[in-house]
């Protein structure tokens, strides 16, 4: 099949655009207001864009009315105000709760309250993580970008931070790597569908074709 984004002209009873780019790792990002409120929200679209500094992106795509005019939601706002911000990595273990916390909750109210989750501390910036989580990116935000939007009620785009430092859970390193297949990261597919990393193989680059030069 072939159909036009702009017609959306599918003929699927949904949209398949979201499961066609899969697996998505989940960003369970804190950031806090100008009150000190934390708020706590998951994006799928994210993903590490640059390992030397380390960065990440993640987009804000959706519907943020505040009287009556299309804004971004608070995580955007937070991150835009205050700068810092927290990359909490969500596992199976973890998904009811990631879960909860996409609710939407009026400004001012913490998703951190409403499901009880535990914060503690960042060490170089001023923004909690999440106890749960066992990998946490204390995060400074780099670049806002703003993106099209065919609806006048939603808002689009991208933020890029700069990874300052990171967290992970000594129990889930082994033999100097992280063990991907016990923390058993969690990851958006299309539609209501979610999956976990449970199957690994390796799989070496190919050696250069170019011919060394002779010294």
């Amino acid at each position: 099949m072939f159909y036009e984004t702009k017609k959306n002209n599918h003929g699927l009873k949904y949209n398949p655009f979201k499961s066609c780019i899969v697996p998505r790792p989940i960003a369970w990002i804190t950031s806090v207001d100008s009150k000190k409120v934390i708020n706590c929200a998951p994006y799928s679209f994210f993903n590490g864009v640059a390992s030397d500094p380390p960065m990440i992106m993640f987009a804000n795509n959706g519907k943020k009315i505040a009287n009556n005019v299309s804004s971004p939601k608070d995580t955007f706002s937070n991150i835009t105000k205050n700068k810092d911000f927290v990359v909490n990595m969500v596992t199976y273990e973890s998904k009811k709760l990631m879960n909860e916390t996409s609710i939407d909750i009026d400004s001012g109210l913490s998703e951190i309250d409403y499901t009880g989750l535990e914060v503690v501390d960042s060490i170089l910036i001023n923004c909690p993580r999440i106890k749960i989580s066992p990998i946490q990116m204390e995060c400074r935000l780099l670049k806002t970008i703003e993106l099209p939007c065919n609806n006048k009620d939603e808002y689009n785009g991208i933020i890029i931070g700069n990874v300052l430092g990171i967290h992970i859970d000594d129990n889930f390193i082994k033999e100097d790597k992280i063990d991907l297949k016990s923390i058993k990261l969690l990851s958006r597919l299309g539609y209501y569908d979610y999956s976990i990393v449970d199957k690994i193989f390796e799989m070496k680059r190919p050696k250069s074709l170019f011919k060394k030069e002779k010294a």
